[in-house]
């Protein structure tokens, strides 16, 4: 791989080198996700994930260092989600879900430590 093997991501031949064509194959079409699903997915993700396990404190700190917007536990994510939101946001979950996968669905888990702390 590289130059000195006449590979890599370029071709050599041409002076100066030229990206190699080859990497066209590799390229990701633009599927345009919209702003409001692309912060949803990050933010639910994370919410989702620490709904679903228990953290240490190392993972707690860690999880700190990403700002205010991620939750370390399951009681600052459910703090993060007042009571009138958390049907809106299981729903959301699952709209996520039927776009991009099952990762935003929500688990048996999650759901019952929403449900555990409802007024």
């Amino acid at each position: 791989m590289g130059k000195t093997a006449g590979a890599g991501f370029y071709d050599y031949n041409d002076t100066p080198p030229q990206i190699w064509s080859g990497l066209k194959t590799f390229e990701r079409r633009n599927r345009g996700i919209p702003a409001q699903d692309i912060s949803d997915r990050l933010t639910h993700a994370a919410l989702l994930a620490a709904l679903t396990t228990d953290v240490s404190s190392d993972s707690a700190l860690i999880a700190a260092n990403f700002g205010p917007k991620i939750a370390a536990s399951a009681v600052q994510a459910i703090d993060m989600l007042p009571a009138a939101d958390r049907h809106r946001f299981i729903d959301r979950c699952r709209e996520l879900a039927s776009r991009y996968g099952p990762r935003f669905e929500p688990s048996t888990a999650a759901l019952t430590r929403l449900n555990r702390t409802q007024p």
